[in-house]
């Protein structure tokens, strides 16, 4: 075995967290056929062109440019194209691969609200690029780096990315007028998608298998086997990765329970977030919808940007008490409510944290009768977790779990103020 232990100062790796979600993006990754017609935000878009810029490039010349296209009429003439081009290739495999082959679904042009084309630029920086002098082509390894890019922060978003190559780029270049020293590399149709297979599709109609690690790695020259150290790391990935979960969403053979933390002591929502972060540390789905904290940039909102598997919604405006505008508060709990119900019946969290949602039911904001039918009509696996002061009795009924925060001491009976940290 060898010795990895450190010898020289080094940098260090991302937190484990950042790093399970890079590899999570890289594993579900996926070439996708069956898209949504909903819109992209401009917003969402700018992050996922983003993450495609900062891609690494031979000799930094970031070689790329990218083309939204969004006109219906382009992307039929498209579309058209490719269609052409798909039956002309079906003649390339024998007749029981060829029908196989038309059976397929390998586009979603019309599918998605919009299509994205990835070009490399030869001209840019040039005619001499650090890099680029012996091996010319590195401008178009570089761009294939920005569409992976892409498609990885695609996959972080939500989004789905299907990759078109079943057409000409001269015929692309002509429909996108496209310049003749400019590469079209990439057609992207790119939109939501329902769910995200758990495997290739490909792979899984048995058009191809994946193939092991351990038979694509060489050591020192090629297709010589790695010495037996590394195979047996090889065979050790490749078992985890087929073990991985393929679907971290609920289970509708398990009960999801319904828990409440009440009462005047301090530490409901500390609670929770300890509840949250027991599900996370399992790599399950969580959803927490604040109702009243909008006015407080606290530390669980802040910790909360950078986890993986977390959608963390702060919907409220602020403490009620303390409102001028209690019809401004009231449509915010509405909103914050249809978005936790949404959550609650889309089955894709494993658990939901309603915190404070006692002041919107106990104002008046959100009818109590509405929360308890949500609750009966919820999948059967999805855990609940309903925190705030003074939870009415019928919300205490239905629940599986009830726990009340009682308070002896305060510092803010000492005249102690909140800390930062430590209260929020």
């Amino acid at each position: 075995m060898l010795d990895a232990t450190p010898t020289h100062p080094r940098a260090e790796p991302l937190p484990g967290i950042w790093r399970r979600g890079v590899y999570e993006a890289i594993a579900r990754r996926r070439d996708m056929r069956e898209f949504l017609p909903d819109p992209i935000a401009p917003t969402v878009l700018a992050r996922v062109l983003m993450a495609a810029h900062l891609a690494g490039s031979v000799g930094f010349m970031q070689p790329w440019n990218f083309i939204v296209v969004e006109d219906r009429l382009t992307r039929e003439k498209i579309r058209a194209h490719v269609e052409v081009e798909r039956v002309r290739a079906a003649a390339a495999f024998d007749p029981e691969r060829r029908e196989k082959y038309l059976s397929l679904k390998l586009e979603g042009i019309l599918d998605t609200p919009l299509n994205i084309c990835i070009t490399c630029d030869r001209t840019r920086f040039g005619p001499a690029v650090i890099g680029r002098h012996t091996i010319r082509t590195t401008d178009l390894y570089s761009t294939c780096c920005a569409v992976q890019n892409l498609w990885l922060a695609a996959r972080a978003e939500g989004l789905g990315v299907g990759w078109v190559s079943i057409l000409q780029p001269q015929r692309l270049r002509e429909f996108l007028h496209i310049p003749q020293h400019v590469i079209p590399v990439a057609y992207l149709c790119v939109g939501y998608v329902r769910e995200f297979p758990p495997e290739p599709t490909l792979q899984t109609v048995g058009w191809l298998p994946r193939l092991p690690l351990e038979q694509i790695v060489s050591s020192e020259r090629f297709g010589a086997p790695p010495p037996e150290h590394l195979t047996a790391a090889l065979r050790e990935e490749t078992r985890r990765y087929a073990q991985r979960p393929r679907d971290r969403r609920p289970s509708d053979h398990q009960h999801g329970l319904f828990m409440i933390y009440t009462g005047h002591g301090k530490g409901k929502t500390t609670a929770a977030m300890g509840m949250v972060m027991r599900a996370l540390g399992r790599e399950l789905p969580v959803a927490v919808i604040q109702f009243i904290k909008g006015k407080w940039q606290t530390g669980e909102r802040l910790f909360a940007e950078s986890l993986p598997h977390l959608t963390f919604l702060v919907m409220g405006r602020g403490f009620t008490w303390e409102s001028e505008d209690l019809n401004r508060d009231k449509q915010a709990a509405v909103q914050a409510w249809e978005k936790a119900k949404a959550m609650m019946h889309s089955g894709d969290y494993f658990l939901v944290v309603l915190d404070e949602i006692t002041y919107a039911i106990n104002y008046g904001f959100i009818a109590l009768d509405d929360v308890l039918d949500a609750l009966r009509n919820r999948p059967r696996g999805v855990h609940v977790l309903a925190t705030g002061r003074s939870a009415p009795p019928g919300l205490l009924e239905a629940a599986d779990l009830v726990s009340e925060m009682t308070k002896l001491k305060h510092p803010f009976d000492q005249g102690l103020q909140a800390k930062v940290g430590i209260d929020y």
